[in-house]
């Protein structure tokens, strides 16, 4: 049995790990952007803004209705005190209960409460454009991010492949050196390169997995996720047309609906509303009010009165007889507690008028200082739009830079590459040191990591513009 569990054992963690393998999912810039919009804690704690002002506008729209409070108490009193039955004073220990329902509805006070529903529905669009903008730069991030993975993972091929050349190069070097063509002396700067080209393949690996990390981060992902992403077929479109875009329609399209600029429009309504609102604590304000109350006492008494007959003896003329004077007696009892309180059961119902005279000039600082957060407002909106318009024009200047960029690249390569091979040809052949072959193999490769670098910052510089566009960014 343990001769089998060893046979299987490998066959067993082959299958484990292929299926694993493969059945691992790989993620895309869409899939990147999308999970970044649901996860990415920015974007969370935005959720929290909406929902923040959602309350508040809540909370205000409930003030437009009545507001009811109960009360109830026990009390003790000591010494000398006030029958609440009688009003007269006691000096004895008394106990008693109170309790009142006391109600509230503004009638009118100024219109605060509608502006400020008002201005809590802009607060809500302010928030969930905050949101939107979030999720914008968020996308632009994680484009970034994606990008970068890409153009590391090219770069650690440009490595593996320059390693492999030099692997090459070295053992034809070795059979001209066996066949008494070189010395032995011309291998030693050719396994120094290997050496010099693994340590490359360590560091753009290096730089690959910090790029993983960067990702992941924006992502919400832990750490330790095993995130693979995508390559897409082609990098670079093949159609683009930079020099056609003209910054002032792109900036006039773009500012129509940027959310970050919305958001400022939104943020200057509101603070419209707030000048309202503030205007409106300054006229007088009306309410209808209302109350239940009644109480018990230990020490009250149930009074009642029973008629009663005095008959009060008279003599008249010297005769003696009785007067009948009718009278009441008053009859003490116990005064149940249910009693007490259906009896002291009372009602009152009002309005309440109030009107602002003087209160130190708190009223017309609150309009003033929302009257200064309606100009700070719409200067914040100003600064967004200006720094949109800059922003557009360096994306614009930064992408056709990187089209020259890429163009001026494409040509260092073929010129390179021709140089390549004529000195490698010639270095077989002895015409040519391994210093020229070493060099000539260097500035091919810094030229082929400077085109690929070029490749990606045009590719990132596009899809800026088509932020700015309103476009999705996709791959």
């Amino acid at each position: 049995m343990k001769h089998i569990i060893l046979n299987f054992t490998p066959v067993f963690f082959f299958i484990f790990f292929t299926f694993s393998a493969n059945g691992q999912e790989s993620w895309g810039l869409e899939k990147c952007i999308e999970h970044a919009a649901t996860n990415n804690l920015q974007v969370l704690r935005s959720n929290i803004g909406i929902e923040q002002a959602k309350l508040n506008q809540n909370q205000t729209k409930q003030q437009r209705y009545p507001s009811i409070s109960g009360t109830g108490s026990y009390s003790v009193n000591f010494g000398r005190s006030i029958d609440p039955t009688t009003n007269t004073f006691e000096s004895k220990t008394l106990q008693g209960n109170n309790f009142a329902i006391s109600g509230g509805a503004p009638i009118y006070n100024g219109f605060q409460i509608k502006k400020s529903i008002e201005q809590g529905e802009f607060d809500i669009l302010s928030s969930q454009s905050d949101k939107e903008a979030i999720i914008n730069n968020l996308a632009l991030s994680v484009a970034q991010a994606y990008l970068q993975i890409l153009l590391n993972e090219d770069q650690v091929e440009i490595a593996k492949n320059r390693k492999a050349s030099t692997l090459r190069q070295l053992e034809r070097t070795n059979k001209l050196i066996n066949a008494g063509q070189l010395a032995a002396v011309n291998k030693l700067p050719i396994e120094a390169q290997i050496y010099s080209d693994e340590q490359t393949i360590i560091t753009t690996s290096n730089l690959v997995q910090g790029a993983y990390l960067n990702l992941k981060s924006l992502l919400n992902l832990e750490a330790d996720y095993d995130l693979i992403i995508e390559r897409p077929d082609a990098i670079v479109p093949e159609r683009y047309n930079l020099e056609a875009l003209d910054l002032e329609e792109l900036y006039n399209s773009s500012i129509s609906y940027q959310p970050q600029i919305k958001a400022n429009d939104y943020k200057m309504q509101s603070a419209r509303k707030a000048i309202e609102v503030a205007k409106g604590a300054k006229q007088p304000s009306l309410s209808v009010f209302g109350n239940l109350s009644t109480n018990w006492a230990d020490i009250a008494k149930k009074r009642s009165a029973v008629p009663s007959t005095t008959l009060v003896p008279v003599t008249f003329m010297g005769q003696t007889g009785n007067i009948e004077f009718p009278g009441q007696d008053i009859i003490v009892d116990d005064y149940p507690y249910f009693n007490q309180l259906g009896d002291n059961f009372g009602q009152s119902l009002g309005l309440r008028l109030s009107v602002p005279i003087y209160n130190n000039g708190i009223l017309n600082t609150n309009i003033q200082r929302a009257e200064l957060n309606l100009v700070n407002a719409s200067y914040t909106a100003k600064q967004a739009k200006l720094q949109l318009k800059a922003d557009i024009q360096n994306a614009l200047a930064n992408a056709r830079a990187a089209e020259k960029e890429l163009k001026a690249s494409e040509k260092s390569v073929e010129a390179q590459e021709l140089a390549y091979q004529s000195t490698e040809k010639r270095f077989n052949l002895g015409a040519a040191t391994t210093f020229e072959y070493t060099e000539a193999k260097d500035n091919l490769d810094i030229a082929k990591a400077n085109l690929v670098t070029a490749k990606y910052k045009l590719l990132f510089q596009l899809k800026v513009l088509d932020f700015y566009a309103g476009k999705e960014i996709t791959l």
